[in-house]
């Protein structure tokens, strides 16, 4: 079996080499695949970090033959640059004063450094056309709708009358490729239900926007199904945005957009009513996140300017010994401003704010610019968004579930000038390029 994944892989590494495209689809495809993981000696990967890994390694491997024998000028896409930049220099920052200097480097390189040129340089470089755009946003879509069916599908075996149910990962083969948490499903079902509008942009037939939009209202309903506070908070700013935006120049679209959302409450107030006996069962669950907190704070008041260092807030929780007596094994943040605070401090956590106020600014002026002569801007910036503001409340902020559609929305920012003709102010269907 290990023969035959070394074989695999410097098989993919080849094809990605002649035509790196490919590396993009199959990162975009395995974006969800956070619990299959593969073990070469003391190194674990998960399957999706292991193609943008050989993904990135093609590339770079590309880019050097080209600088080598091609005549050609290159030249490179370095998107975020200057906000990622501040935040590695927080970071190398408290990696310096940090107790385990050598365990808080591997972890920066790891997750953020690793983040930023496999998720975020190399798509970025590779896509080079609409048409590339537009294939690896239909394989994002295709790989949430593969989530949301094996989370429908764990509901058959569940004991709908005396126990609790929800949508969750399914075992396949003795895994759960998507993660066992149903947290990790209402994650990037919040990302894939905007991709589901997105598609539908693409679509010119009567018939095939009605079935996206029962597609998308399907993944919405297994987002409030998989009964994740975050999902649901996501969900619900992501359609105030969406409808304030579809409905603001029309003021009988907003009343009736109004009058379906109290419809579609009524219909799920079971599901609020599920909800709501479930939180007084869970009060644990809440505590664990005080307590996080507070974890958090603490380590700030004693390191408030850089913090412990990279990847040490599950060490400062296994120090804790309210935690341990009470929950047992460390866990890490369920948020990545306490994260940033104890093991960054105000330096990094700077860096960050400055991160995510770009990113706001960019697609505030994206969709002022564009929308509503170019339809797609709209569910790009709120699957963009929604991946990331779920991150107050998760685990997965150095993770490219998160980032690729952010780099996928900044390129169709890149791109929209081309799907709009400007001169005419006349709409260019998006499958037109």
């Amino acid at each position: 079996m290990d023969l035959f994944v070394i074989i695999a892989v410097l098989g993919l590494f080849g094809l990605f080499v002649v035509q790196p495209k490919y590396g993009l689809y199959l990162s975009a495809a395995s974006l969800p695949l956070i619990g299959w993981n593969f073990t070469f000696t003391s190194f674990v990967i998960p399957a999706g970090d292991l193609a943008a890994l050989l993904s990135l390694a093609a590339f770079l491997t590309r880019l050097t033959i080209d600088a080598l024998f091609s005549k050609q000028k290159v030249e490179l896409r370095w998107p975020l640059f200057f906000p990622f930049f501040l935040f590695f220099v927080a970071s190398i920052l408290s990696i310096a004063f940090s107790k385990n200097p050598e365990t808080s480097l591997y972890y920066f390189l790891r997750w953020p450094f690793f983040l930023y040129f496999a998720y975020i340089f190399t798509p970025a470089n590779i896509i080079k056309t609409p048409r590339i755009l537009k294939t690896t946003v239909i394989i994002v879509f295709l790989s949430a709708m593969a989530v949301l069916l094996t989370g429908y599908a764990s509901l058959y075996g569940q004991d709908w009358q005396d126990n609790f149910f929800r949508l969750k990962s399914l075992n396949i083969g003795g895994i759960f490729p998507f993660g066992e948490n149903h947290n990790l499903i209402a994650e990037y079902l919040n990302i894939g239900a905007f991709f589901v509008l997105i598609f539908r942009e693409f679509i010119k037939s009567p018939r095939g926007k009605r079935l996206t939009d029962i597609i998308f209202a399907l993944t919405a309903v297994g987002i409030i199904m998989t009964f994740s506070r975050a999902g649901w908070i996501t969900l619900f700013l992501q359609s105030l945005i969406y409808f304030f935006y579809r409905t603001q120049n029309n003021k009988k679209e907003r009343l009736a957009m109004f009058i379906f959302s109290i419809a579609a409450l009524v219909v799920i107030s079971p599901l609020l009513w599920k909800m709501s006996v479930l939180q007084e069962n869970n009060t644990s669950s809440t505590e664990n996140r005080v307590l996080l907190t507070e974890i958090s704070l603490q380590a700030f008041k004693e390191r408030p300017f850089i913090g412990y260092g990279n990847g040490e807030f599950v060490n400062l929780v296994g120090e804790n010994i309210r935690f341990r007596a009470k929950y047992g094994e460390p866990l890490d943040s369920h948020g990545m401003l306490q994260k940033l605070l104890a093991e960054n401090g105000l330096i990094g956590l700077g860096a960050w704010l400055f991160l995510l106020f770009y990113l706001a600014r960019t697609a505030f002026l994206a969709l002022r610019k564009y929308y509503p002569q170019l339809k797609w801007i709209l569910p790009f910036s709120l699957a963009a968004g929604g991946g990331l503001f779920f991150q107050f409340f998760n685990t997965s902020y150095f993770k490219g579930r998160v980032w690729l559609p952010i780099v996928l929305f900044l390129m169709a920012i890149k791109f929209s000038d081309e799907l709009y003709d400007k001169k005419n102010k006349r709409p260019t269907h998006p499958t037109q390029s």
